[in-house]
C-alpha cells in the first residue's frame, strides 16, 4: 500500500509538470498574440539626442549598473538640454564644464571634476566625486555633495545644504540654507571664508578660518583649475 501511495503521489507530481509544458507547447503552436512589441531603441535614443543638440554629449546610454532611473552621459562639456524630466538623475562619466547661464533641470552625479561658469541654475541636487569649482551667482535649489575640494565664488545661493569631505573655500556673499528646508555647511576638512558675511551654519571637523583673500590659501592644483575656469 505504501508503494501504491508513493506511485500515486509521484504520478500527480509528474502530471502537474507535464501540464505546464502542455500549455507552453499549445501557446507556441497557436499563439494568441501576433508577437512581442517591437521597440527601436536606437531610433529612440537618436531622437532624444537630436532634441538636446550635438554639443552635449558623445554618448547617451542607460546605466544598468547604477540606481534605477539614472542615465549615463559621457561628456567633456557643452550645453545641457532642458528636455530631461526634473526627477531624473544624470550621471556624467569624467569631468564636466557647464557654460555661463545654463539651466540644469535634473539631479546630477559627476564622477570627475566639475567647473561651472557664472549664473548657472541647478534645479536638482549635485553630487561631485572629484573637485568642484562653482561660478559666481550660481543657484542650487537642492543640496551639494562634494567628495574632494569645493570652491564657491561670489553670491552663490544654495537652498538646502552642503556636505563636503575635502577643503571648502567660500567667497563673500554666499548664502546656504535659504530654502524652506534650511540647511548648513558640513565638511570633514577646513573651511575657508573670505570676508565672512551674514549668518552661515557651519560644521567643520578641523577648523574654520576667515581670510582676506582666498588666493592666499588655495593650493596650487586648485589655482590651475580656477585659471581653466576663467578661460
Amino acid at each position: 500500500m505504501d508503494t501504491l501511495g508513493f506511485l500515486g503521489i509521484l504520478s500527480l507530481f509528474v502530471g502537474m509538470i507535464a501540464l505546464c509544458f502542455f500549455w507552453g507547447v499549445w501557446e507556441w503552436k497557436k499563439p494568441k498574440d501576433p508577437g512581442p512589441l517591437f521597440i527601436d531603441l536606437d531610433r529612440t535614443i537618436k531622437k532624444r539626442l537630436k532634441k538636446q543638440g550635438p554639443s552635449m554629449s558623445r554618448a547617451l546610454t542607460r546605466d544598468n549598473s547604477a540606481e534605477s532611473g539614472q542615465i549615463s552621459i559621457q561628456a567633456d562639456s557643452g550645453e545641457l538640454s532642458q528636455s530631461f524630466d526634473t526627477n531624473e538623475t544624470i550621471r556624467v562619466r569624467g569631468d564636466l564644464r557647464i557654460a555661463k547661464g545654463e539651466i540644469v533641470p535634473f539631479n546630477m552625479i559627476v564622477e570627475g571634476n566639475l567647473i561651472s561658469q557664472e549664473d548657472v541654475t541647478f534645479k536638482g541636487g549635485l553630487h561631485v566625486r572629484g573637485r568642484a569649482v562653482i561660478g559666481a551667482r550660481n543657484r542650487f535649489e537642492k543640496s551639494i555633495v562634494c567628495q574632494k575640494e569645493l570652491i564657491l565664488f561670489e553670491d552663490v545661493i544654495v537652498f538646502n545644504c552642503i556636505d563636503c569631505e575635502g577643503l571648502v573655500f567660500i567667497k563673500s556673499g554666499v548664502k546656504v540654507g535659504v530654502g524652506p528646508e534650511g540647511g548648513g555647511i558640513a565638511s570633514a576638512s577646513t573651511i575657508y571664508l573670505e570676508n565672512a558675511e551674514g549668518p552661515l551654519e557651519i560644521h567643520s571637523k578641523e577648523r574654520i578660518r576667515i581670510v582676506g583673500a582666498l588666493k592666499e590659501v588655495i593650493p596650487d592644483e586648485l589655482e590651475e583649475i580656477i585659471e581653466v575656469k576663467a578661460t
